[in-house]
């Protein structure tokens, strides 16, 4: 059957559509089970052990056609069934036509099933009446016996009518006075691990990944990341027999560049997510604090101590049923103060009642975040929903923002996707960034050389195939990571002009003693070029000469093989004597950069010419050198 017909909202609602919202956080400990979650003055709303609480909700609804997240075009046929139910309504959030009279749209029912005598219902869906792009199909079943249940049926319409889809054409009300300075239709994807080369890095930047799926990296099999249309699709999945793979994005990389800005400012993300046990989709702010920043630098300490400022605009728990979140249109709004003895001031907007009256998970919404010199101000759909006086640590440092598709984690929710597939979407359409600051000119662009004039040496045998880098890869530690690595052939000895992070040739050379030789290094948990790195290692005297500059740095990049090892490094001049004397204590496996484990970075030198001269205090392996950087300093 086929039934469309524009109804109030609030009206028609099933009974579990007006549940309690269940709020969790994103700072919780990984090892805490739902059901040990407890209310806390952060968090008011958490589950607080009643084992009553969405009973009523069972798993009957299967939708037999179309498949979850199947590209549509319409007419379609919908096929479901829902054993053991009674009576069954079939909705959609249709796009405002004229006649509305507002530029909301309308709940739109699809169907209604009388499922006494034939648990199956089917209906036809108009695709091309509704709004193209992504769009979910909502089925509620319920029974006399008071058992009822829910399912959301994500597609992507390829017909029908675009609305509302793009960047605005005007700048919201929350941003008036400031300028807009980033902005992001996502008509490309740009993200990298760490956001070296990219527009944003693929893991949450300063650490804390806290999502039960994995958030991953932009490639490989179950990528979490693809662009279709102008919308981003965050994809979460499942495979048999993995741990599942699902995505973030951090507007700061590694290095601490990219998009972060000082008061006042204004964070805008027009998204919408899925509503199933486990999911939840994300958009939130933090301080920068200590990102970008050496432990050497003078206020680092002092940046430390301050503490962390979380704006979360947006989290959205998804799912029906016991322990589970139960929202019925409302999600969580919270403020933050971390380390600081300061409330968190927070609310639980109900999306039933503001603007157009449907839930996050119906349609796309606009979440906003004003932070000026008095207030922070949270917005739906350019409605306020929270206000309080702007912290310390906004005021201090610049924010930057995040959006995440989590699945349970340390929510402490418990998720269950297997009737959707093990898998469910979260899509973004635009994200954008305001600020009332005069900003630097080359503010967000993309750190894709380096240091300009930095030299990059890569040491390899004859084939040098997996232990070289290409002249794109970016590889190194963050604050220094750069392009065109220079390979220098230890069993020839050939090496040619060295060329900078730009690809300009410099007269640096790289002197290598007779008692050098190459060997093979394990990877130690870096991956792709970072990995390549690390793959061949000398040992021996290393050195370069010809630096053209008054000061500069030579970062030593440490290599092993299977062994780790502890040992001294030494920089010592032509003749003999040491400028510099460090110990080091390899054996981080972890792919992460740390100064004095797998690197060694010595600053201020004066000398043009300098040998690296390695000895071993362990009983293990031997030290080695992976690459190496010449630097030049202001």
């Amino acid at each position: 059957m086929f039934l469309l017909e524009i109804r109030s909202v609030r009206a028609n609602l099933l009974p579990m559509m007006r549940v309690t919202f269940l709020f969790a956080a994103a700072c919780l400990s990984a090892a805490a089970a739902a059901a040990e979650v407890k209310a806390t003055a952060e968090y008011p709303e958490f589950y607080s052990g009643d084992e009553t609480k969405g009973v009523e909700f069972v798993q009957s609804i299967r939708v037999l056609e179309p498949a979850d997240r199947a590209d549509v075009s319409g007419p379609i046929k919908v096929v479901f069934e829902a054993p053991g139910m009674e009576h069954a309504v079939a909705r959609c959030w249709r796009r405002a036509v004229k006649k509305d009279g507002d530029d909301w749209g309308r709940d739109a029912v699809l169907g209604e099933f009388n499922l006494v005598e034939n648990p199956k219902g089917e209906f036809e869906f108009p695709a091309q009446v509704f709004q193209s792009g992504p769009i979910t199909i909502r089925i509620q079943a319920s029974n006399k016996a008071g058992k009822q249940d829910y399912y959301e049926l994500q597609l992507y319409n390829a017909s029908g009518k675009k609305w509302n889809a793009g960047l605005p054409a005007s700048d919201p009300p929350g941003a008036k006075g400031m300028k807009l300075v980033f902005a992001d239709d996502f008509t490309s994807l740009s993200v990298s691990p760490d956001g070296r080369g990219a527009r944003y890095a693929a893991h949450k930047t300063g650490g804390g990944d806290f999502s039960g799926w994995p958030f991953s990296d932009p490639e490989g099999e179950n990528q979490p990341f693809a662009i279709k249309d102008t919308y981003l699709r965050i994809h979460a999945s499942k495979p048999e027999g993995t741990k599942g793979c699902t995505g973030i994005l951090s507007s700061i990389r590694s290095d601490g560049t990219g998009i972060a800005v000082p008061v006042p400012s204004y964070f805008e993300c027009r998204l919408m997510c899925h509503s199933a046990p486990g999911s939840w989709g994300a958009f939130w702010t933090l301080t920068k604090g200590t990102i970008g920043l050496r432990k050497d630098h003078p206020d680092f300490e002092k940046i430390k101590a301050m503490g962390c400022d979380e704006l979360d605009v947006i989290e959205c728990y998804g799912g029906y049923g016991p322990k589970n979140p139960n929202h019925g249109g409302k999600y969580g709004v919270t403020s933050h103060f971390w380390g600081q003895d300061k409330e968190a001031p927070h609310c639980f907007p109900d999306t039933m009642e503001i603007g157009g009256k449907s839930s996050w998970s119906w349609t796309f919404h606009n979440y906003g975040l004003a932070i000026t010199e008095t207030d922070t101000v949270y917005y739906l759909d350019d409605v306020e929903v929270l206000r309080h006086p702007t912290g310390p640590v906004s005021l201090a440092q610049d924010t930057w923002f995040l959006i995440n598709y989590a699945i349970a984690g340390i929510s402490g929710w418990p998720y269950d996707l297997e009737r959707y597939g093990n898998a469910s979407d979260m899509w973004i359409d635009w994200v954008r960034v305001y600020c009332g600051k005069t900003l630097s000119a080359d503010f967000g662009q993309l750190k894709e050389y380096g240091v300009p004039g930095a030299v990059g040496i890569d040491f390899t045998d004859t084939t040098g195939a997996a232990q070289a880098d290409g002249p794109c890869d970016i590889t190194g530690t963050a604050e220094l990571a750069q392009k065109r690595w220079n390979r220098v052939d230890v069993t020839t000895r050939k090496m040619g002009k060295l060329v900078d992070a730009e690809g300009k040739v410099t007269k640096i050379q790289v002197t290598l003693d007779k008692d050098v030789r190459l060997v093979e290094g394990a990877t130690w948990g870096f991956k792709a070029a970072d990995a390549r790195l690390h793959r061949g290692i000398v040992r021996g005297g290393v050195g370069v000469r010809n630096v053209p500059w008054k000061k500069w740095t030579l970062v030593v990049y440490l290599g092993a093989d299977v062994n780790s090892w502890k040992g001294n490094v030494k920089l010592v001049k032509s003749n003999g004597a040491v400028i510099a004397d460090r110990s080091a204590a390899f054996g981080r496996d972890d792919g992460c950069y740390v100064e004095g484990s797998n690197l060694l970075i010595f600053n201020n030198l004066t000398s043009p010419a300098v040998k690296i001269q390695m000895e071993n205090t362990g009983d293990q392996g031997a030290p080695a050198v992976a690459g190496l950087q010449i630097v030049p300093e202001k």
